[in-house]
């Protein structure tokens, strides 16, 4: 039996909860990873160079640039998508028994599209505050934290503004989560079915860095094609992400699209594991100390 099906009855309310405590404990310990990964999309630095140019020019703390807007982003996308996928996951299985591949991509697919939405005002918060120390000093937007970072924003562009990119970063968001979801719970599977890994911390973290390779390759050309809309400082209105696409493959070359895939994938990897692990560990936890009578 799958451990969704073992956690059936934890309440629906709970897989929200657990899914933001999770995206926090991992953002936390990979943030830097992803500071270098947007400041690398933003310009034509390696990833040696975004590393000193961050630590010349702020320090330290400069790779923690944009956490209080990170932390904002997975209680609002994380706790989303992880809360829905699960739910949608637990709803299938009490239904149907084991779902196939296709069924658990779909379900990852419509919870990232879903909480993307949700998190696309402070993903765009994000992005501006860690891309901030590549503009001049008299360009740079200089938000305090998140939240004065969305009322700047909503004042200069107006509420539907706090949503610039938001069909990039939905479009990532399937394929992420298509991609991230629907091949970790299909890897956990295959793993225990075939008995190549039996233990439960064991197992959920190979099929982790399973889901992590698929989601890194197919993700990385729309994320970077997002983070350059969402930084967008031309007056003219920023191209849509298919057409920003082909623009940076004309202009710097295919290749260009993998820009950062290093500090991607080394974030993506122990970020998808802490999550998924603390995913499965707290729902473990919930029914041990809360079990249903």
């Amino acid at each position: 039996m799958s451990a969704s099906i073992q956690d059936a009855k934890v309440p629906k309310f709970v897989n929200f909860v657990i899914g933001g405590m999770s995206g926090v404990i991992a953002q936390i310990a990979t943030h830097p990873l992803d500071v270098l990964k947007i400041r690398m999309q933003v310009s034509r630095d390696t990833f040696r160079d975004a590393a000193l140019r961050t630590l010349g020019t702020s320090g330290i703390c400069g790779f923690y640039a944009g956490l209080s807007a990170a932390l904002l982003r997975q209680l609002t996308y994380t706790t989303s998508r992880l809360g829905i996928y699960t739910t949608l996951l637990d709803i299938g299985e009490q239904h149907f028994g084991y779902l196939n591949y296709v069924s658990m991509i779909s379900l990852g697919m419509m919870a990232g599209v879903m909480g993307s939405f949700v998190g696309t005002p402070t993903d765009l918060v994000l992005i501006r505050m860690v891309a901030d120390v590549n503009l001049p000093p008299e360009k740079r937007r200089n938000y305090r934290n998140a939240v004065s970072g969305i009322f700047n924003i909503w004042k200069a562009d107006g509420f539907f503004g706090l949503w610039r990119g938001a069909m990039p970063t939905m479009s990532r968001a399937a394929i992420v989560n298509g991609a991230q979801l629907g091949t970790y719970t299909r890897a956990k599977m295959l793993l225990r079915d075939t008995g190549y890994v039996q233990n439960d911390i064991p197992l959920q973290i190979a099929a982790a860095m399973m889901s992590s390779i698929i989601t890194c390759f197919a993700s990385i050309p729309v994320d970077v094609a997002k983070t350059r809309i969402q930084n967008w400082r031309q007056p003219m209105k920023p191209p849509g992400v298919t057409a920003m696409i082909v623009n940076i493959a004309k202009t710097e070359g295919i290749m260009s699209l993998w820009r950062g895939f290093l500090p991607y994938y080394s974030r993506a990897a122990p970020n998808t594991v802490i999550t998924m692990v603390c995913v499965d560990q707290l729902h473990r936890m919930y029914s041990k100390f809360f079990p249903v009578l």
